[in-house]
């Protein structure tokens, strides 16, 4: 306070969506408090190339230790077993944790987009959708697959490999520039071809730092311009009664283009 009255100061910028109450009040008593937030978080939507690292490494130990979890995936397992298995496998690679609640989501829990991990078991021939992430140095990975337990039937196959299309053409096409709305019509414009809008009932991606959901959002609304050294998802999916399916990559814009931060085939995975 001395300080800042030497200096005369008499106005305090923070970050009110970060900010208590118990923190703002004795600032409040004399200094003008404005609100950051929007300028803060346009600043972290780029990247530098220490936080890219970071990001990569989490991409990194994220998918390899998705690898070596589904070996694990067999008839009765339950989503939380595999849930303790993967996060198990991120920090035994160097992770400090995970970016956010790890869904595990069997058969008919995969059509809901944010399911919560439970004691469901697997039953034959189900869909087996998986989203996590991890940390490395604070920063955040996020992946989703989507597998098959068992022999899928020729609808699920198709509409696979509709999303499969929808998030490669996504990655493809979105460049520096952009609206996030662009971005995320790209996808959804495609699904729509496909008969399948309806069912993406989410936007195409978000952000990617020191938080699990930052700038820039790509949905249907954005008016965000995706800039160099952003990171973000790319993650289509269409959810039906009976199961989901979501393929999500992290990427970077980089000279203007996006680059995947995973380096996996994608191609539909059937085991058991």
């Amino acid at each position: 306070k001395d300080y800042l009255a030497e200096k005369k100061v008499d106005t305090a910028y923070v970050d009110f969506g970060k900010t208590t109450v118990k923190e703002y009040s004795p600032l409040a008593e004399y200094l003008t408090v404005k609100d950051a937030g929007e300028i803060i978080a346009e600043c972290r939507s780029v990247k530098s190339e220490e936080e890219i690292e970071n990001i990569k490494k989490a991409c990194e130990i994220a998918q390899n230790a998705f690898y070596k979890t589904i070996k694990h995936i067999r008839l009765g397992v339950s989503e939380a077993e595999i849930k303790d298995i993967l996060e198990t496998e991120m920090i035994k690679m160097g992770a400090s944790g995970t970016s956010f609640d790890t869904i595990i989501a069997f058969g008919k829990n995969a059509g809901v987009p944010h399911h919560k991990t439970c004691e469901d078991k697997l039953n034959e021939d189900s869909v087996v959708l998986m989203d996590f992430g991890c940390k490395v140095n604070g920063y955040c990975s996020d992946i989703t697959r989507t597998l098959y337990f068992g022999k899928p039937n020729k609808e699920f196959i198709k509409n696979y490999n509709a999303v499969l299309y929808a998030n490669e053409l996504a990655i493809k096409t979105v460049k520096a520039g952009m609206t996030g709305k662009d971005a995320d019509g790209i996808a959804r414009e495609y699904l729509k071809s496909k008969n399948l809008s309806e069912y993406f009932t989410h936007s195409l991606g978000h952000g990617v730092g020191l938080e699990i959901h930052e700038n820039p959002y790509l949905s249907p609304k954005s008016q965000e311009i995706i800039k160099d050294g952003a990171v973000f998802t790319i993650e289509p999916g269409v959810y039906f009664d009976t199961y989901g399916i979501r393929i999500e990559d992290t990427v970077i814009i980089k000279d203007g283009k996006a680059e995947r931060l995973f380096t996996d085939d994608k191609k539909l995975l059937i085991i058991g």
